[in-house]
C-alpha cells in the first residue's frame, strides 16, 4: 500500500515538474518574450512532428520578428530575365538588403524570357529543378505540375506564415480567386499592381478640335457624340485651311466599337479585352452580342459609318497607319493613348486631349467602363524540392506588404521603384505625384542595379502618378476624373477551366467568335441588312452559345466560391 502511494506522488511530482518547465517565456531572436510561437514544420518534420516534439530547436524565428531563419539559408531560384536586367540578381540591391533582413540567401538561375519555358519544362521533366520558380510562368504549368506534386501546394503555408497575402485577400477577394485552381488549392502565387497608368484608353480628342467645331461640351450621351463628329467632318477642326481632310473617328477594326459604343446601349461591357461575355445583376452569365440592344448599337455604328464619320479603312488598317494618321493631326477622335503626340506639332501648339467619358444612349441609362486588368498569376511557385518552404513563404510575404506594413522601408511597392526617398519621393503631402531621384531615372535604371521591377508575386500598389511629360499627364488625369467612378468588372479573365472545360469550348469559342465578329462589320459597314439580326440571333446557337454559356456559368460560380 505503501509502495503504491510512493508510486503515485512520484508521477504527480513528475506532472508538476512538466507544467513548470512549460510555463518558462521563450526568447526571440531580439531577446522579447515570443508569445505562443507556432511550431515550424520543415522538409524533416511532418505536421505532427514539431521540434519540441523531436528535441530539435526551430530554425526560424516566429511571424514577424526578423532575420526569418536564426541561420542563414540558400535557396535555389530559377527566373526569366528581360534584357535589361543583370545576370545576376544578388547585385541587386534588393536582394542584397532583403538577405541581411531575413537570412534567405537565394542562388538565382536567371533565364531568357523566351528560353524560360523550354528550359523549365525539361528540368521539370528530368527531375533536376530548382527549389522555386518564377516571371514565366502559365496556368497550365500549375494544372500540370501541382497535382503531380511537383508544385507545393501552398494554401496551409499561406495559413500560418502569410499575413500580408492574407490581409490583401480580405481587401481584393478577387486576387484570392484568381490563384485558387479549380481543384481549390493554390500552387502558385500572383502578382496584384493597381497602377494610375493602367487604365483603359477609351478615345481621346483634341481639344481645339472641338473648339474649332463650335461644340462647347464633351459628349456624354450617343446623340451628342453624333453631333460632334458631324461637326469635326463638316467644319475646318484642324484648322489647316482644309475642310475636307479630317477624319472624325479612326480606329484599328470592330474593338474600338465595342469598348466605347456597345456599352451605351447594353449597359455591359464584355470586359476589358471586350470578349463579350458578361454578368447581370443576379450573377448570370449572358452574351452581350445575343441581346436585343445589340441591334441598337449596331444601327448607331452602321449611321456613322454611312455618314462617313468614322474612318473607311478602319477594318484594313493597322497600328502604324492609324499612329500616322493622329501625329499628322488628320483624325479627330482616337483610341490610343495621347502620348503619342509627343514630339508632334500638336505637342508643340500645346494642344490639350480630352479623354471621352462613358456615354448612355435611348435604350441605356447607365454609364458603365470595363475595368482594367490588374492581376497576373502565377508569378513563382515553390518546388517539393525546397527543404524551407516556409521561410520561402514569408520571404514572399514581405512582396505583398502595402506602404503601411513596410519592413525596414521595404514593401511590395519597392519592387517597382525602389526605395522610398532614395530612389523616389512623393511630391505632394496627398501622396498622389512623385518622382525618381537621380541617378535613377526610369524603370530600366532600376533593373540594372536596384530590382525587378516587374511580374515578381507582389502587391505593387502604385496609384500615385509619375511627374512626366504633359500627354502622359493628361492621359491619367482624363480617366482618373472622367472614367474611374464608371469601371465595373465583367466576366472575369482571371477565371479558371478544367482541362475538360477548355477542350469542350476551345474550337467552339474560337468558331462563335470569329461568326460574330465577321458579322458585326457587315453589319457596320452596310454589307449585311440589319432587318436580318434575328436570323444572326437564331445562328449564334447553331454555333453552341448555349453549350459554351452553360459552361462558362460553371465556371464563374466556381471562380465566386473560391473568393469567398
Amino acid at each position: 500500500m505503501i509502495r503504491n502511494r510512493s508510486v503515485l506522488w512520484l508521477l504527480i511530482l513528475a506532472m508538476l515538474t512538466g507544467l513548470l518547465a512549460g510555463c518558462g517565456g521563450e526568447k526571440s531572436a531580439g531577446g522579447d518574450e515570443a508569445s505562443s510561437p507556432q511550431p515550424t514544420v520543415t522538409s524533416t518534420q511532418t505536421a505532427d512532428s514539431t521540434p519540441e516534439s523531436t528535441g530539435a530547436a526551430d530554425p526560424m524565428n516566429p511571424v514577424g520578428q526578423y532575420p526569418i531563419m536564426k541561420e542563414k539559408i540558400t535557396v535555389s531560384m530559377m527566373a526569366s530575365k528581360d534584357v535589361t536586367q543583370p545576370d545576376d540578381w544578388n547585385d541587386l540591391l534588393v536582394f542584397q538588403r532583403l538577405e541581411e533582413l531575413t537570412n534567405v540567401h537565394f542562388d538565382f538561375q536567371v533565364v531568357s524570357g523566351d528560353a524560360f519555358p523550354t528550359q523549365m519544362n525539361v528540368k521539370l521533366a528530368s527531375n533536376s529543378y530548382p527549389d522555386v520558380l518564377a516571371r514565366g510562368l502559365t496556368t497550365d504549368d500549375e494544372d500540370t505540375y501541382g497535382p503531380a506534386g511537383k508544385f507545393i501546394d501552398l494554401t496551409d503555408l499561406i495559413d500560418q506564415y502569410m499575413p500580408n497575402l492574407q490581409k490583401l485577400w480580405a481587401e481584393i477577394p478577387d486576387f484570392k480567386a484568381a490563384m485558387t485552381t479549380t481543384d481549390g488549392k493554390i500552387y502558385g502565387l500572383g502578382y496584384y499592381f493597381p497602377s494610375s497608368a493602367n487604365v483603359p484608353i477609351t478615345s481621346f480628342f483634341n481639344e481645339t478640335w472641338m473648339h474649332n467645331a463650335g461644340i462647347t461640351k464633351v459628349p456624354e450621351t450617343t446623340d451628342e457624340l453624333y453631333e460632334m463628329l458631324k461637326a469635326f467632318k463638316e467644319k475646318d477642326a484642324n484648322g489647316n485651311g482644309d475642310p475636307d481632310d479630317e477624319i472624325p473617328f479612326s480606329y484599328v477594326g470592330v474593338g474600338a466599337f465595342r469598348l466605347y459604343i456597345q456599352p451605351a446601349f447594353t449597359g455591359y461591357t464584355g470586359g476589358s479585352n471586350a470578349s463579350g461575355w458578361d454578368i447581370d445583376e443576379n450573377g448570370k452569365v449572358i452574351y452581350i452580342p445575343a441581346l436585343d440592344t445589340y441591334k441598337d448599337y449596331l444601327e448607331y455604328c452602321n449611321k456613322l459609318y454611312q455618314e462617313g464619320l468614322v474612318d473607311p479603312e478602319f477594318i484594313t488598317q493597322n497600328m502604324d497607319q492609324l499612329r500616322a494618321k493622329i501625329k499628322s493631326n488628320l483624325v479627330g477622335m482616337y483610341n490610343m493613348s495621347p502620348t503619342i503626340l509627343n514630339g508632334t506639332e500638336v505637342e508643340e501648339r500645346d494642344e490639350n486631349q480630352i479623354c471621352l467619358p462613358p456615354l448612355t444612349s435611348p435604350a441605356n441609362s447607365k454609364k458603365v467602363l470595363a475595368a482594367p486588368s490588374s492581376i497576373a498569376t502565377p508569378s513563382a511557385v515553390i518546388t517539393d524540392k525546397c527543404q524551407y518552404p516556409e521561410a520561402v513563404a514569408r520571404y514572399f510575404d514581405l512582396f505583398y506588404a502595402s506602404e503601411e506594413d513596410a519592413v525596414e522601408n521595404f514593401c511590395g511597392k519597392t519592387l517597382l521603384l525602389g526605395y522610398e526617398n532614395e530612389h523616389w519621393k512623393y511630391t505632394d503631402d496627398s501622396k498622389t505625384k512623385y518622382e525618381f531621384i537621380p541617378p535613377i531615372t526610369n524603370s530600366d535604371d532600376l533593373n540594372k542595379t536596384v530590382s525587378i521591377t516587374m511580374y515578381l508575386p507582389g502587391y505593387v500598389n502604385n496609384m500615385a502618378m509619375q511627374v512626366s511629360n504633359k500627354y502622359m499627364t493628361q492621359k491619367i488625369e482624363e480617366s482618373q476624373e472622367k472614367q474611374k467612378p464608371y469601371e465595373v468588372t465583367s466576366f472575369p479573365a482571371t477565371a479558371r477551366y478544367t482541362k475538360e472545360e477548355a477542350d469542350q469550348i476551345s474550337l467552339a469559342a474560337t468558331d462563335l467568335d470569329n461568326y460574330v465578329t465577321m458579322m458585326e462589320a457587315k453589319f457596320i459597314t452596310g454589307e449585311e441588312s440589319l432587318e436580318n439580326f434575328e436570323a444572326y440571333q437564331t445562328e449564334l446557337k447553331k454555333y453552341k452559345l448555349e453549350e459554351i454559356q452553360a459552361i462558362k456559368q460553371t465556371v464563374y460560380d466556381r471562380w465566386v466560391e473560391a473568393s469567398k
